[in-house]
């Protein structure tokens, strides 16, 4: 079990041994048109979540998989598929500490890619795939919000999405995702806050399963997404994981690549750092964007995937096809934190260790 509270606490100890920053009350903004519900902290946004559907920006166009000789090639759908277009139910902007937003949606190297998201490859019932990751033959459809409530110390979103294919009425999967962001501590130059991002999936149906990218060798990708702001400078990020493998991702010169069971143990994190504009800011300093996965998740420690265009994964369950079982919930907890300046490894294995506390 998670004890947010000591997660909060901790971090306190952690990134604010001066005076506490003076923390207002966190709050909602509902924009009813677009069904966008943005978190404010003294009237700052924190994050915006998607509810309803995001159209592709003006001028922009939809990708479409090549064609084959097969419709699908055991990585990529090679039938001519339209995919990276319309969608729903992810966050954007995840923003830094002056209202800058650290992530980045509709990039042009990759349409699909939404700024935090989390979803998968394969999305399988039997034999029929879908796409879920690039938007393809299958998507997420709002259902409802079942929790807004904002308060002093923390203020936590909940929503209700159904998958479905696109051939098919059929609701597939139900997720439950429940954001739940904490009041900003520490002094200035030095605040923190965390995101927690817990997603609930259950099968409707019988035959599901999800996946990661299949067969290609930088492959293995899903889950817990971020893509960064095109705009980061001096990007570069730490991975500690207690047992990695081996993948060409590991070869990029900004990547620390820490596997040290004796100091560590079986804790695994990323640390993602950069400096992002930031209005009325000359010249922003670092900020570091941490990721956890909850040590309940299946198959804990998942591995991480990472790349150049600073698309970064906590990617449960990675190439495994994982079953979805009808009647059993599968849990999918993460934590963001969101630090002004850049962390020590030793700071960044204290957060880790209160989260999983």
């Amino acid at each position: 079990m998670i004890n947010h509270r000591l997660g909060i606490v901790t971090l306190l100890a952690i990134f604010a041994p001066a005076p506490l920053f003076a923390a207002g009350p966190l709050a909602f903004s509902v924009d009813k048109k677009t069904q966008s519900y943005t978190i404010t902290e003294q009237g700052q946004p924190v994050l915006t979540y998607r509810f309803g559907e995001v159209p592709l920006p003006a001028g922009v166009e939809a990708s479409h998989f090549s064609k084959g000789d097969t419709p699908y090639n055991g990585a990529y759908f090679t039938d001519g598929s339209r995919f990276g277009g319309e969608r729903s139910d992810y966050i954007y902007p995840l923003y830094g500490f002056h209202g800058e937003p650290l992530t980045a949606d509709y990039p042009k190297d990759h349409l699909h890619h939404r700024s935090l998201w989390w979803s998968w490859c394969e999305v399988r019932r039997n034999d029929k795939i879908g796409d879920i990751w690039a938007v393809c033959k299958i998507r997420a459809y709002p259902v409802k919000i079942t929790k807004m409530e904002a308060g002093a110390d923390e203020a936590v979103l909940q929503a209700v999405n159904v998958w479905r294919y696109d051939d098919d009425p059929t609701d597939v999967v139900n997720e439950t995702v429940t954001i739940r962001a904490s009041k900003t501590a520490g002094t200035a130059g030095a605040r923190s806050r965390t995101v927690d991002v817990d997603v609930r999936l259950e099968a409707l149906v019988d035959g599901i399963a999800i996946a990661g990218r299949q067969k290609v060798d930088y492959g293995g990708y899903g889950g817990m997404t971020v893509r960064l702001n095109p705009e980061v400078k001096e990007f570069s990020l730490r991975a500690v994981h207690p047992n990695p493998d081996q993948w060409r991702g590991d070869d990029l010169a900004i990547v620390e690549r820490v596997s040290d069971r004796a100091t560590y143990g079986d804790s695994a994190w990323m640390a993602l750092y950069g400096k992002y504009p930031a209005a009325g800011v000359e010249t922003p300093d670092f900020t570091t964007l941490m990721m956890f996965e909850s040590k309940d998740t299946p198959l804990f420690p998942n591995n991480f995937r990472y790349y150049g265009s600073t698309c970064i994964s906590l990617a449960f369950p990675g190439r495994t096809v994982f079953p979805l079982e009808k009647g059993k919930p599968v849990d999918y907890k993460t934590r963001f934190v969101v630090c002004e300046g850049k962390t020590t490894i030793e700071q960044e294995k204290a957060a880790c260790q209160a989260y999983q506390e």
